[in-house]
């Protein structure tokens, strides 16, 4: 069966490549400049966009898809 088309913005997949590396929501938000909330809705967005519920989900999609090789 063939994975569904996920198109993430450049952001969405630094949070993705954060989040595969067992980051916080803080953590996270150091790292890139930004604020917690900014990256709570980067990564709701970023749940939609891959039809998954939680982080383990979203790291489990990502290294078994092509999303993070995609612009």
């Amino acid at each position: 069966m063939a994975k569904p088309r996920v198109h993430l913005t450049a952001r969405e997949r630094e949070v993705v490549r954060c989040v595969i590396k067992g980051r916080t929501n803080r953590e996270i938000a150091v790292e890139l400049g930004l604020t917690e909330q900014a990256i709570k809705n980067l990564l709701s967005a970023t749940y939609g966009k891959c039809h998954v519920r939680n982080r383990l989900e979203l790291a489990v999609f990502a290294m078994t898809s092509d999303i993070l090789s995609r612009s």
